[in-house]
């Protein structure tokens, strides 16, 4: 290990033991001789970080390869200016140059420091290499260039903290860090100087995995909206970051599932958005204020989770708050629609919208007060909202400009499908009193909608019976495995069924033969044999259809037939669509019921299913033979283009990516 505890004095040590270069042959061409050395020099190749903070933790993530060469392609240029914006992670992000700031987009977040980087070091106590300071990079930079073309090493290289760095050949280089003061027992700390494994861009890319990046044209854009509380899953992670991980898994198994489409250049990628509208709700109505006035000091924790995230169940039945919800929502689809297509012009694809939990019925509540296109008729089913006189007592209850249906916000886009995850939808219609929506509903301008659920998920709820009560043997669909097969256990379930049932149906047989021979044997005298034999075999068949029944109540239809026509509101096909459960989740129900809630922003089946349904709109489908290599790797550069700065930057950013990249 390069990594070792030496003295804090400001002295050198006098021997170093060898190491392996920190630099490549791409960039430090070695001739090498025990006894001298002399090298060439060139330029190292600097890639573009910027920093995120996880917890406590700071992080130095990489851009993709087509945005580290857009921001240097800008940075290199001599008409580069204090506004030059780049737009960097398929648009979501703008970065400053030369104020260095990576800026979101679309959603509220704090400036982020964007490095150029060309040197990196590790510690003792790091994970993952660091980048220096451009200022240090820039300065180690000429010192190694220095001491490569004049072949003179050993030289302090001394920095305002207080800290040294010496060259000792071209591959080995050592940090000292700044003595530190004794401890309270009188001692010195040992680690006052550490020796670095410090290094170039050559040296540390393997540890960054960086990305080719995403393709520039996007075929669809979706929509995704949060459920209860401030936070998504079970890693307290906030919407944006749940939404991109669904955006990962979208990119990897786009590659993996429509290879031949991508290779045609029919695919390239879907965008995905979230909405957020738990801070509208929070901070902007001062319903937190008012809260905290009237909360116990007493487990402040628990008391704090139930204001942040389950009281958000009570506000959307509240006439004002609940108005208050669908404005935020309709107005952020609305706004990120408008700023989507003025950052991409040439867009033309269709639009999505997806809900999860909550979020699910505050869309479907927006999506049927739609106006119906020009040309159509009203549909004929009576409005969710007002269904238990809701509107009468907004209208009674304040006069406020938020208080009445006149005030639903109209979209600005038709979506082409809505995808309901984890959805309580059917609770809620029916707690409104609507004991059934009708095979005539619909949504007036979205003419897809899918229930997505996990069969432990203990908020999610159908939707077929309501629109249909007869529907209620129906077993909702089995989304099938992203790898193309039913899960190990199910299929095993499948086959003890099969082989249960033809055990029980050998039995019947042999009884019913021992039965018919009894009766022959003690009725011969009966001349009517035949119905004798009649009588026998329905008594057994109800018998057997009677316990069938007990054990397979919802037998008398299909578990999955997707051809049972259910109404208008997914043009007559099926609407809920049921997760296939894992190995482990099988065993106890209850202990993963609350994760089963949030295991659809990590869903690949969830992803697949989506994104199937996104693409069989303009005929596109996936492949037979699933691409399970391309399961988890990146565009090639062939297949991207850079994306476009936005219009206040001049530069473009559309070079390739040069063979120094392409070697990596």
């Amino acid at each position: 290990q390069w990594l070792s505890t030496v003295s804090s004095t400001p002295a050198v040590p006098s021997s170093i033991p060898y190491a392996s270069p920190p630099r490549s042959q791409p960039q430090v061409v070695s001739y090498v001789n025990q006894t001298q050395q002399s090298t060439m020099y060139r330029p190292v190749y600097h890639h573009w970080f910027y920093k995120k903070e996880v917890e406590t933790k700071v992080l130095w993530q990489p851009f993709s390869m087509v945005d580290s060469l857009a921001l240097e392609e800008a940075f290199t240029s001599k008409e580069i200016l204090p506004e030059t914006i780049v737009a960097t992670d398929g648009g979501r992000y703008d970065v400053n140059i030369l104020r260095r700031q990576r800026l979101a987009v679309y959603w509220k977040e704090n400036a982020t420091e964007v490095r150029r980087c060309g040197w990196f070091y590790k510690s003792s106590s790091d994970t993952r290499y660091v980048p220096y300071e451009e200022n240090v990079s820039t300065r180690l930079e000429e010192e190694f260039k220095i001491a490569t073309t004049t072949n003179v090493w050993h030289r302090r290289i001394e920095f305002p903290n207080g800290e040294t760095i010496v060259f000792h050949g071209p591959t080995m280089m050592v940090h000292y860090l700044q003595a530190t003061s004794p401890d309270s027992w009188g001692n010195t700390p040992q680690d006052g100087g550490r020796r670095f494994m410090p290094g170039n861009l050559k040296t540390c890319v393997d540890e960054f995995n960086i990305d080719e990046g995403e393709p520039a044209k996007v075929d669809h854009l979706l929509f995704l909206v949060h459920g209860i509380g401030s936070v998504c899953d079970l890693k307290f992670r906030t919407v944006e970051e749940v939404v991109d991980e669904f955006r990962n898994l979208s990119l990897q198994l786009t590659l993996s599932h429509f290879r031949t489409s991508i290779d045609e250049g029919k695919v390239n990628r879907i965008e995905v958005l979230p909405i957020s509208w738990h801070a509208s709700l929070h901070e902007d109505t001062g319903i937190d204020a008012k809260l905290k006035s009237i909360t116990l000091d007493s487990i402040p924790k628990l008391r704090h989770f139930t204001n942040d995230t389950l009281l958000d169940i009570l506000f959307y039945t509240s006439p004002v708050y609940c108005q208050t919800i669908i404005h935020t929502v309709g107005n952020e689809l609305n706004r990120l629609y408008t700023l989507f297509k003025e950052r991409n012009p040439t867009f033309d694809g269709g639009i999505s919208v997806g809900g999860h939990s909550l979020g699910s019925l505050i869309l479907f509540d927006l999506l049927f007060h739609q106006k119906v296109p020009e040309g159509e008729t009203q549909q004929d089913s009576k409005s969710i909202l007002s269904s238990d006189d809701k509107t009468e007592k907004r209208e009674d209850a304040s006069k406020d400009e938020h208080n009445s249906n006149q005030k639903i916000n109209y979209l600005t886009f038709q979506p082409k499908a809505f995808f309901a995850l984890g959805s309580p939808i059917g609770m809620f219609v029916t707690i409104r009193g609507i004991d059934t929506l009708g095979e005539d509903f619909r949504f007036p301008t979205c003419p897809k909608f899918f229930n997505i659920f996990h069969p432990f998920d203990p908020v999610a709820y159908r939707i077929e019976t309501l629109v249909n009560p007869k529907l209620t043997g129906l077993r909702p669909v089995l989304i099938p495995h992203h790898k193309g097969r039913k899960r190990m256990h199910l299929e095993l379930k499948e086959t003890i069924a099969r082989v249960g049932a033809d055990l029980k149906q050998r039995l019947v047989e042999s009884v019913r033969s021992t039965w018919n021979t009894v009766y022959q044997l003690a009725m011969f005298h009966r001349s009517d044999d035949q119905a004798l034999q009649q009588e026998v075999d329905q008594v057994l068949e109800e018998q057997l259809q009677k316990q069938n029944e007990l054990e397979y109540p919802q037998s008398g239809m299909e578990e999955t037939d997707e051809d049972v026509c259910v109404g208008q509101l997914n043009g007559g096909r099926r609407i809920d669509y049921v997760l296939q459960e894992a190995p482990f989740e099988s065993f106890n129900e209850y202990l993963f019921a609350l994760q089963t809630h949030v295991c659809y922003w990590e869903s690949e089946d969830t992803m697949l299913m989506v994104l199937k349904e996104i693409y069989s709109t303009v005929g596109i489908t996936v492949d037979n033979i699933v691409d399970k290599q391309n399961t988890n790797t990146s565009y090639s550069s062939a297949e991207i283009n850079a994306p476009p700065l936005i219009p206040t930057s001049p530069y473009s950013s559309t070079n390739q990516i040069p063979q120094e990249y392409k070697k990596l």
